[in-house]
């Protein structure tokens, strides 16, 4: 699954292979035949599994639509508009099977290649086939009376017919099947629709010539292959009990698969205070730290696997072979796991600021609208101190700013300020219109006693992003200024995703400026929004990547389907919007319980 190209696995997370099982050649019974798998990734551990008995089996797994495909293979829930959609076609060739996805382990069940016709491996939504116009027939006298069953012994000797063309059903001794099998033959060329019966029908001719001894051992034991006494047993009942226990097994390894995502767990201040390896995580989020602030992309991923995976343990992890042994954490952050268990330190945290140029450094990636290539190019001018950029560097609007008020922007901001630069916010905008809505997220909402800077979603219900936009930036924001609330305008952003207003704001009465964004959300969009901006990074990242692996598309706009993936997961289309307003409901599709903000601290 998280991502290695094609597939769409996460970057840095080696997908789990299914075993590959050495077939005799003369038993592959799919050689020669080309599937193309539909959807036709290996995203899916079951359909993975498919593919990989598959391949087994003799099977070609075509990647790419052409020609040469012989068999489509199409996942239970899909249906026979939605191939056809994908495919760009009017109508399905007729030169091409299609097929749903119990057929291969279907085949492989009775080692044979079994019509693509029967009824039951019919994609939802595909029309029956039409039985073929033949001269009348005769209909069998009601007082036939019916062959005798051979016996087990004379079924282990019997041959299979040759096929007599692709006109007529193929057609068995009628010392072996009797008079009955012509009997149904006749009935079939009718004109009437196949049925249940014709299915056993042809698939008893299909496996006669089989022996009657058990199947070898390794079919058994997948997920999507039922058992040799569940395939003799055609009563309905049976056939019933027989799907429901390979769905429930479906729902056992989808529920696994999806259990392993850090939003499916629930994560709060007391949960990670109670955690046995706080001081290693709380370590490792220094360097994590240090890491986004130089712009390092994949340590900084790498940092927070490791921390994620520590975060979900029950027992202190202290060796190399411990850390080695959880997923996610490579040889060389186990060492230094080891390391902080048993000297409690880590000597790449000490040397990241050992030398005068790295505390300069950053000191310098503390100044608002600097990052990290600004940063470096201020020290290689010379500049060592502020005073030295507030003296000789050549600032815009806003690091002017950052500078003049580093300390008041490098503190905490307590609870009870952030609700009170929100109140303020408040009776402002609903002076202007009094349905207006002003959430207070980020990690306030995240029941935090403390936040970095103030984040504000403004909203209306039933209104658009242009409504309020032109409302905030022509009549809110020039108030708030006047009445000395807001100090200065730091970005005003118009983005296709929304607007934001960036400034800095004071209390009345107090002396520390603080940061503050304006978020400016319509309606429809506002559950989204607000899993966005509540955070924290690790959970929206969690809850995107499980999107992505449900061939959806999360981000602070909605929840989206049917999204086209180029290579490299490129984005080739916007997808359909399925919910985008309410927060609740978006968990429910993700198949996410539902997680409070005091339950995303993670």
């Amino acid at each position: 699954m998280p991502a290695n190209a094609k597939t769409g696995v996460a970057s840095g997370k080696r997908k789990r292979k299914c075993q590959s099982v050495v077939i005799p050649e003369q038993q592959q019974i799919f050689r020669g035949l080309v599937f193309f798998f539909f959807p036709n990734n290996d995203v899916s551990p079951l359909r993975r599994l498919r593919i990989q008995r598959a391949q087994d089996y003799g099977a070609s797994w075509e990647r790419t639509w052409g020609n040469n495909v012989t068999h489509v293979i199409v996942d239970k829930g899909l249906t026979f508009q939605d191939v056809l959609k994908h495919l760009g076609q009017e109508t399905f060739p007729a030169s091409i099977a299609l097929v749903n996805e119990s057929y291969p382990s279907e085949c492989v069940k009775f080692r044979s290649v079994l019509s693509a016709m029967q009824s039951r491996f019919r994609v939802n939504g595909m029309a029956a086939p039409k039985a073929k116009e033949t001269s009348p027939v005769d209909e069998p006298s009601s007082t036939a009376s019916l062959a005798v069953k051979p016996a087990r012994k004379e079924q282990r000797h019997q041959t299979p017919s040759e096929s007599s063309g692709s006109q007529h059903a193929e057609e068995l001794p009628e010392q072996e099947i009797g008079k009955s099998a012509k009997e149904t033959e006749a009935a079939r060329e009718t004109g009437r629709e196949r049925d249940a019966l014709d299915d056993m029908i042809e698939e008893a001719k299909a496996v006669n010539h089989l022996p009657l001894e058990p199947f070898d051992s390794h079919d058994e034991d997948t997920t999507a292959e039922v058992s040799e006494n569940e395939a003799s047993d055609t009563s309905e009942s049976r056939h019933a009990e027989k799907k429901r226990r390979v769905l429930d097994k479906e729902d056992k390894a989808a529920d696994a698969w999806q259990q392993k995502f850090t939003c499916m767990q629930k994560h709060d201040s007391k949960s990670n205070a109670d955690n046995p390896n706080n001081r290693t995580i709380a370590v490792l989020q220094q360097m994590l730290d240090y890491y986004s602030r130089t712009d390092d992309h994949w340590r900084t991923i790498a940092y927070r696997k490791a921390i994620s995976a520590l975060r979900r343990q029950s027992k202190k992890i202290a060796t190399r072979s411990q850390a080695l042994a959880i997923p996610g954490i490579g040889q060389r952050l186990a060492d230094k796991i080891e390391e902080i268990v048993f000297t409690n330190r880590l000597r790449r945290l000490e040397n990241a600021n050992a030398t005068p140029e790295d505390h300069i450094l950053q000191l310098f990636l503390g100044v608002y609208g600097a990052g990290i290539t600004q940063a470096s190019r201020w020290l290689a001018q010379g500049y060592k101190s502020l005073e030295d950029l507030r003296a000789k560097a050549p600032l815009s609007q806003q690091q002017r700013v950052g500078v003049d008020h580093y300390y008041d922007f490098s503190q905490r901001i307590p609870r009870r300020e952030v609700e009170a630069h929100g109140t303020i916010v408040r009776t402002a905008v609903q002076k202007a219109d009094p349905e207006m809505q002003v959430i207070i997220g980020g990690s306030y909402r995240r029941g935090a006693s403390d936040s970095g800077d103030v984040d504000l979603v403004i909203t209306k219900p039933g209104a658009k992003i242009e409504y309020i936009r032109t409302m905030m930036i022509e009549t809110v924001v020039p108030g708030l200024f006047r009445q000395g609330f807001l100090q200065a305008s730091l970005a005003n952003t118009s983005l296709r995703d929304g607007s934001k207003w960036h400034g800095a704001s004071k209390l009345p009465g107090g002396r520390l400026w603080r940061r503050i964004d304006l978020l400016f959300v319509p309606d429809a969009e506002i559950g989204a929004a607000l899993i966005y901006f509540t955070g924290n990074d690790i959970f929206n990242r969690s809850m995107r990547l499980l999107a992505s692996k449900k061939g959806m598309r999360l981000n602070q706009r909605g929840l989206y389907t049917d999204v086209l993936r180029g290579p490299q997961r490129a984005n080739l289309g916007a997808g359909r919007l399925v919910e985008g307003h309410d927060e609740r409901r978006i968990f429910e599709i993700l198949g996410v319980p539902w997680r409070p903000p005091e339950h995303r601290i993670c």
